[in-house]
């Protein structure tokens, strides 16, 4: 710690900062679990300047591309444009420069496909790594770190977790240097909590609990529930008044960023007359050039802009985006409406986070929000040096509030990251590529996160089920001879009790012509005195009694926990099991021609370089669909390719353009995986192909959007970059075809144009 130096770039750093920066000084790896906004990225830009120093290449690597662009403009500005570059999706910048920015996915391709040498790269640096636990993700970073060079040291940047040692221990099982763990719980800004609610204002949840009771009490009798009015974002800004400005409101959804904006707007304006001129000049820089102002989006986004209210969410023009985020680190934005990707990553501190809901819709059902989804957010509340104290406050609906759904809100509670790892093609295919025996593979794939936490997990339910079978077989062996028999006593009170019941019945039942039913009491009272007839041999104590009767109760819960356990187990994906998988996976790929005595063929090596559909991709390449279409028909194509559609958006039909074979392609490949693998992976739909192959042959983007029927603006240029993205790839692993890499270049640069080119 003594040549750890006590500030950095004009801050003074922290405790937990400094004892990150000592580990990696040491030649260690180091992973950093620390809140929101407490100055992780610190440690992160010391590494960088550190392996600068020694002339040493670093990659910082990042799960979103908007983060990946701001790096890349903070660095570009440190170190000078020579000596940074980018490679993300959207953007190659220099990519043999000594500091690179990329996204985890990238950098994970370049260990499989070794696209670029890593012999002078010293250092990676993972930012936001608890996406290791995103459904969808997660599996990145587990095989960047799994198949990270022995050489290059890592330095993992994560949000308060749970289970920061598991991670570090799992880490430390696939280095051969040391992996150091830097937990900080404390915040440098510490928040307050408040809820609020119509009738009660800011208040807090003793508060909501009291109010809700009594609500209750004075409910009418006819009544089923009592009815409570809406909660109003309006007047949560107006009771927190300007001084809790410059103000962050998270709203689940696209459109009601858009509304709750435009309401806010109608009576509300925060700028000077001297903000509004820089908030124009802004808008002018950002959309100069484009065919952008008079799009019915951004002239309702600008209107709002200059009265220091915005919104801020996926659908959004790219450029869009970049200007609210300019507007808003300049604080010419006091209000900001947006969605909970705002939160990930990009550092932009405010006074005041706002909740419009504490339950989100997850594609499956409206869901509370996890305390770590919670904090990610709110912990952009409290600006260092300038706030003693950070506010959060979340709009309760008491129409749906239930007493305890907020008790669990403290950062002690948050969850543990758990692995999601996928078992894709492409890895299939790498790992074939790569390891020759059956051992080899079985090694890796025993090394990831998954199995880690699942063996351990296996282990843990195996040691309580030999725990609870001792139990089972304690209470079993105390159990008295006569139970469940007719000599026990309380057997025998149980057939006295039936046959007084039974005997009831028949008397009601005297002169009624349910003869049916007579004969069935009978034919039972006849069993039943016959049971009766046995002499009682255990003569049971009513304390006796009890404790039999205690006994039997504890053997059924111990029994009933077994059976879940053995549930559970059976359900767990051990190695042997995720082995198992990999060889139906190999199979298939076998039975499509991926595959031969175990080594690539050539469709299977096409596939291994493709990180977008690679199945769907390399059969469409290998049939001759790239060829054949023309060169906007092919874009149209791969904007269709893994294109996930919004809710309710439909499918269209094909009019100005057949690409029904690639479609029919698609759902071949999607019924052999549903019969041999029972999961679907093929994704095609084709709600953007007309919109594609208009931009393709050159219509504007106002133009275009008329034919939209309503899809964002955002939307549409992300599916275009993804399509280009896609068209990257396949001419990189078509290195040998030269005339399809040089159509794949033309089409690329038909749609990498005017709004759709990202600019840095």
């Amino acid at each position: 710690m003594r040549t750890v130096p006590q500030t950095f770039r004009g801050y003074t750093l922290d405790q937990f900062q400094r004892e990150a920066i000592a580990y990696l000084l040491e030649g260690a790896s180091v992973f950093v679990a620390a809140p929101t906004g407490s100055g992780k990225t610190l440690i992160a830009d010391y590494l960088v300047a550190m392996a600068r120093d020694v002339q040493k290449g670093v990659i910082y690597t990042a799960p979103i591309k908007a983060l990946s662009n701001q790096k890349f403009k903070q660095f570009r500005d440190i170190y000078g444009e020579e000596n940074v570059g980018l490679v993300t999706g959207d953007v190659v910048r220099n990519e043999n420069a000594p500091v690179l920015v990329m996204t985890t996915e990238i950098f994970r391709n370049i260990l499989f496909d070794h696209s670029r040498p890593l012999d002078d790269i010293a250092y990676v640096i993972f930012d936001e790594i608890h996406y290791i636990a995103d459904e969808e993700r997660g599996f990145v970073w587990e095989e960047s770190l799994i198949f990270l060079p022995e050489h290059i040291r890592f330095l993992g940047l994560s949000a308060t977790i749970a289970n920061a040692d598991e991670l570090k221990n799992w880490m430390s099982t696939l280095r051969p240097e040391p992996v150091r763990t830097v937990e900080y719980r404390h915040r440098p800004v510490p928040l307050s909590h408040g809820y609020y609610a119509p009738g009660l204002g800011v208040t807090t949840l003793d508060e909501l609990d009291r109010y809700l009771k009594a609500a209750a009490d004075r409910r009418e009798p006819w009544q089923d529930k009592v009815a409570f009015p809406l909660p109003d974002h309006v007047e949560l800004v107006d009771t927190l008044g300007e001084e809790y400005l410059p103000l962050l409101f998270f709203v689940f959804s696209r459109r009601g960023c858009e509304v709750h904006a435009a309401e806010l707007a109608r009576n509300h304006s925060y700028l000077t007359p001297d903000e509004v001129l820089a908030v124009r000049e802004a808008a002018q820089r950002h959309l100069w050039g484009r065919e952008l102002q008079t799009l019915a989006g951004v002239v309702q986004l600008t209107a709002i802009l200059e009265k220091g209210i915005a919104y801020h969410h996926a659908g959004l023009l790219p450029a869009c985006k970049e200007l609210v985020e300019e507007l808003f680190e300049r604080r010419l934005i006091k209000v900001l409406y947006a969605t909970e990707t705002f939160a990930v990553g990009v550092n932009f501190p405010v006074r005041t986070v706002c909740f419009d809901s504490y339950t989100k819709y997850d594609g499956r059902g409206f869901r509370p929000l996890t305390v770590g989804e919670y904090f990610q957010m709110a912990g952009r509340a409290g600006r260092r040096g300038i706030d003693e104290q950070g506010f959060v406050f979340t709009m309760v609906d008491l129409n749906f509030y239930r007493p305890g759904d907020l008790r669990d809100r403290t950062e002690d509670n948050v969850e543990p990251l758990w692995s999601q790892f996928d078992l894709t093609y492409n890895s299939v295919l790498n790992l074939t590529a790569r390891y020759k025996t059956a051992d080899q593979i079985r090694e890796v794939l025993q090394r990831n996160l998954l199995v880690y936490q699942n063996e351990r997990l296996y282990q843990s339910l195996r040691q309580e089920l030999l725990q609870v079978s001792d139990t089972i077989a304690e209470l079993t062996a105390q159990r008295c001879p006569h139970y469940q028999k007719d000599t026990c006593t309380e057997q025998a009170r149980k057939i006295r009790r039936e046959i007084d019941k039974l005997n009831r019945e028949l008397v009601q039942l005297r002169g009624k012509s349910r003869v049916k039913r007579r004969k069935q009491i009978l034919r039972r009272l006849h069993e039943l005195g016959r049971k009766a007839d046995f002499g009682i041999v255990d003569l049971c104590s009513k304390r006796e009694r009890k404790e039999c009767r205690y006994r039997e109760r504890q053997l059924r819960r111990a029994e009933r926990r077994a059976k879940e356990i053995k549930s559970s187990m059976r359900q767990i994906l051990t190695k042997d099991r995720l082995y198992t998988a990999f060889a139906a996976k190999q199979r298939f790929l076998e039975t499509l021609g991926y595959i031969e005595d175990g080594q690539l063929t050539a469709r299977g090596r096409i596939a291994a370089g493709i990180y977008v559909q690679e199945l769907l991709v390399t059969e469409l390449l290998f049939d001759g669909t790239f060829h054949e279409l023309s060169e906007d028909a092919v874009n149209a194509l791969a904007v269709c390719i893994d294109y996930e559609p919004r809710r309710d958006e439909p499918a269209r039909p094909w009019r100005i353009i057949d690409l029904s074979h690639a479609e029919e392609v698609a759902r071949e490949l999607g019924r052999l995986e549903k019969e041999v693998l029972n999961e679907e992976r093929v994704r095609f739909h084709n709600s953007l192909h007309e919109l594609a192959y208009r931009w393709s042959r050159g219509c504007s983007f106002a133009a275009l959007m008329d034919e939209a029927d309503g899809l964002a603006e955002g939307d549409i240029v992300s599916a275009f970059r993804r399509g280009i993205d896609l068209l990257r790839q396949l001419r990189r692993v078509c290195s040998d075809d030269k005339y399809l890499q040089a159509k794949l270049t033309r089409c690329i640069e038909k749609m990498d144009r005017d709004v759709v080119e990202i600019r840095l």
